[in-house]
């Protein structure tokens, strides 16, 4: 089994200013491993934080104090603190914060591991109605301020004990032809609001081919307030045999 990326289409805050967007996603070579991350916006460089995050949950989804321990250094010999300015040194001391969602198809083919850390959401659709979603179930969740990584050590402490990563994973008994949608919290909610009664996916989503389109959709329901003004992500992928 493998995913097929049927739709990878994000929509920044401010659509005058799309570099700022700080959203990121990242796929092994087998595209057996798909990583979805949402940067804080209060935070310094998340957008550099979530990319890092996401790349190295592709090629290493092994998740453990130790990987998040590799990826803060990492992450950290990326600057320069002397070459920053004193606002951007309090800031960095400050660290960044993201979100992280990573699935993984196992080698027997029929699991699929969700790690959620964070207010992103995955959702596990078969035959046209939502089966499973994860980690949240209804909208008023997403309320909640998230537990997020963050570069700075003292921050991560829940992650000293691996068996937080145990509690934030969930695995999904997955068929060819299932579709999972990987989404930032403001889709999330978005989409968690709108779940009719059978659990089926609002029409206007299903309809959507590209990213053009999301980003009509996204922007269409702005002014009204049908979704929260923050950057926002969707990956739809199809569960398929190789």
């Amino acid at each position: 089994m493998r995913f097929r990326v049927d739709l990878a289409a994000s929509v920044p805050k401010d659509c005058a200013y799309p570099d700022l967007n700080e959203d990121a996603w990242a796929h092994n070579d087998e595209f057996t491993c798909i990583a979805l991350s949402d940067g804080a916006s209060e935070s310094f460089d998340s957008k550099t934080w979530a990319q890092l995050l996401v790349k190295r949950y592709a090629s290493n989804h092994a998740m453990t104090p130790d990987w998040v321990g590799e990826a803060l250094s990492e992450y950290s010999s990326a600057f320069n603190f002397e070459d920053l300015t004193w606002s951007g040194q309090r800031a960095f001391d400050r660290g960044s914060f993201a979100t992280l969602l990573g699935l993984v198809i196992g080698h027997n083919e029929t699991d699929l591991e969700v790690l959620c850390v964070g207010d992103s959401l995955a959702l596990l659709v078969r035959d046209g109605r939502v089966i499973s979603s994860f980690p949240f179930d209804v909208p008023e969740q997403f309320d909640a301020r998230p537990t997020l990584l963050s570069t700075k050590g003292h921050s991560n402490s829940l992650w000293v004990n691996s068996e937080f990563f145990q509690g934030a994973s969930r695995t999904w008994k997955v068929e060819a032809g299932d579709v999972i949608y990987a989404v930032t919290d403001a889709v999330g909610h978005w989409i968690l609001s709108q779940l009719t009664e059978n659990k089926s996916i609002s029409d206007r989503l299903l309809k959507v081919r590209s990213e053009a389109e999301f980003t009509d959709l996204v922007q269409s329901m702005r002014p009204g307030r049908e979704i929260r003004l923050d950057d926002s992500t969707v990956l739809r992928l199809i569960v398929e045999d190789e």
